[in-house]
């Protein structure tokens, strides 16, 4: 048992159980490979002659070079008594080869954008096309593509082009491409997805669902393109174009965002572009909020960001002119120091607001009819952490399983873990917590703030385990934020982590996870350390090195908050 969680048991009979690959046959493309399991405890392991390490939990992991063709790998466990037990796993190492077509054919087509589009006049489609050699090709109004050689291998039969989408042009599909061989010979093929025109009247489209954003691009990471901003619902914004499953909203003359389709019902044709002359401001408190009402007459599309040293949010709102001559700033605001109006560009104007503490606590923005009203957090009134309701998320859970070690330590188990020592350690010192899982449920992060926007702590701290394919070289522990407002709790976390003894893997801004986002409090993602690296999940399996996890987090706590109380 460690610290109540059960672990696999093992006799010291040797055995290997690989974690990663996860098969003993496979064929890579990559001549360096990594390979991570368990063994007995005590046991010796080696790997084509060479003695790998085995931590005191079972783990290990080793780097293999491999050549051009079959490889077997030997791994032999010995234990004490000189009993062993080997395992052989083949890899089957296939370099890649640049794609060379011999015959006359077209043999891949790649398109950007690579969804199924509906595009408008001004559009960009960027084509590449692996064919054979020394060919002619055309697409759209038989334009011809132009045969690309890389001077570095002469490799030859790419062919590229852009076309720029015209208002004549009646996109219905995908695009033909043609290639015309030396003997005049001609095959076609055609785009893997298709293209359409998108109408040449207004479109206009309304936020609806749970937590509509806005994201700036289409590129995508494994936690999706950076977004841009979360949205209330009823949120009108005129929409020019679809890539795929995001309608891509104009919110000013040079500034595009990409919205989910699923949040963003398109009104009746006819309906006027979304645009408002702003009214008047009004700036003022209650016994627990300051307030920022800003009249807009319609529900316009906004994001918000949140800075620190000096304490500062700046809402900038789309669509919107100003006439706003009175900002009605009331003696109740205790927070806010001042409000400035500032038009940055064509249709598009912020509202600086101005703290009087150098660290924010934290905004909700939401629309009141058709004002938008900015609920801007105060600084506890008592800095003491005991004084304090602190939220603990637990990553994973549930068929959500995270990570896993070389062991099969299962990162939601750990997680857990690591959050119930963490919320212990916090209630013994007098906190209030708050935590989104006590067992091992699944919640997707919809219930997760859900639960944490009718709890309203004053901090979240969100804990996780990192993964890497590279078991050996990629160890160490990070924190993360999304608002640099924010940074100065995950960065005083971090500090104290680095100083348990684990490698920097950094502090990490702008991040896209989801309870990042949320402007409601400040917040950090803690990566303890990398469960798929042997050395860091021995660390983490042990109660002693847990302990020290757990009172580094409450001492980052307490730096943070002697930083607020200067």
């Amino acid at each position: 048992m460690i610290g109540g969680m059960a672990l696999p048991s093992y006799a010291q009979r040797p055995f290997i159980r690989l974690q990663q690959p996860g098969r003993i046959t496979l064929v890579v493309h990559d001549s360096v490979q990594y390979i991570s399991g368990a063994t007995c405890k005590g046991c010796q392991l080696i790997v084509q002659d060479t003695p790998v390490r085995v931590y005191t939990t079972g783990g290990f992991a080793a780097r293999v070079y491999l050549h051009a063709g079959e490889n077997p790998i030997v791994l032999q466990a010995r234990n004490k008594e000189g009993l062993a037990y080997n395992l052989q796993i083949v890899y089957r190492y296939e370099p890649p080869q640049p794609i060379a077509v011999r015959d006359f054919a077209i043999a891949r087509i790649y398109t950007n954008p690579g969804v199924t589009s509906w595009l408008a006049p001004g559009d960009i489609i960027h084509i590449r096309v692996i064919a054979q050699a020394g060919c002619k090709a055309f697409w759209l109004h038989h334009l011809p593509l132009t045969e690309m050689v890389n001077q570095e291998d002469s490799l030859a039969g790419i062919y590229e082009g852009n076309y720029q989408v015209s208002a004549t042009d009646l996109l219905n599909g995908p695009i033909q491409i043609m290639l015309q061989n030396a003997a005049g010979q001609t095959i076609t093929a055609y785009t893997p997805n298709a293209f359409y025109t998108w109408p040449a009247s207004a479109v206009v489209g309304k936020t609806t669902g749970d937590r509509p954003f806005m994201q700036y691009s289409l590129g995508e990471d494994r936690l999706g393109a950076a977004k841009r901003s979360y949205l209330d619902t009823g949120i009108c914004m005129q929409v020019d174009g679809q890539f795929g499953d995001f309608y891509r909203v104009k919110l000013a003359p040079d500034q595009h965002a990409y919205v989910p389709v699923e949040n963003l019902q398109l009104l009746p044709e006819g309906t006027p572009i979304p645009h408002a002359t702003l009214g008047s401001w009004k700036v003022w408190g209650d016994s627990l909020y300051d307030y920022v009402q800003i009249q807009t007459g319609i529900r316009l599309p906004y994001d918000v960001q949140i800075y620190d040293h000096p304490g500062q949010i700046i809402v900038r709102l789309y669509g919107a002119v100003s006439n706003t001559n009175w900002i009605f700033q009331y003696l109740s605001v205790k927070e806010i120091s001042q409000v400035h109006l500032h038009t940055v560009a064509d249709g598009v104007v912020e509202a600086h607001i101005n703290l009087k503490h150098p660290q924010p606590w934290g905004c909700i923005l939401q629309y009141a009819g058709s004002a938008l009203v900015v609920k801007v957090k105060r600084q506890p009134a008592n800095l003491n952490l005991a004084h304090l309701r602190i939220a603990i998320d637990a990553g994973h859970g549930g068929s959500n399983t995270g990570a896993t070690g070389p062991t099969g330590a299962k990162e939601k188990d750990l997680t857990l873990l690591l959050a119930k020592e963490l919320n212990a350690a916090l209630q013994h010192a007098g906190v209030q917590t708050i935590m989104t899982r006590t067992n091992d449920t699944s919640l997707s992060m919809q219930e997760r703030e859900n639960l944490l926007y009718q709890a309203d702590p004053d901090l979240l701290l969100s804990i996780h385990l990192n993964a890497s394919n590279n078991p050996i070289d990629i160890s160490g522990t990070s924190t993360y934020y999304h608002y640099a407002g924010f940074r100065p709790l995950s960065l005083a976390i971090y500090h104290r982590l680095v100083a348990t003894g684990l490698q920097e893997f950094g502090n990490i801004g702008n991040f896209n996870f989801a309870l990042n986002g949320l402007t409601d409090f400040p917040n950090a993602l803690i990566e303890v350390a990398f469960l798929t690296n042997p050395a860091d999940e021995a660390r983490i399996l042990n109660p002693a090195f847990r302990e020290k996890i757990i009172h580094a987090i409450i001492s980052g706590l307490k730096d943070f908050l002697d930083e607020c109380k200067k």
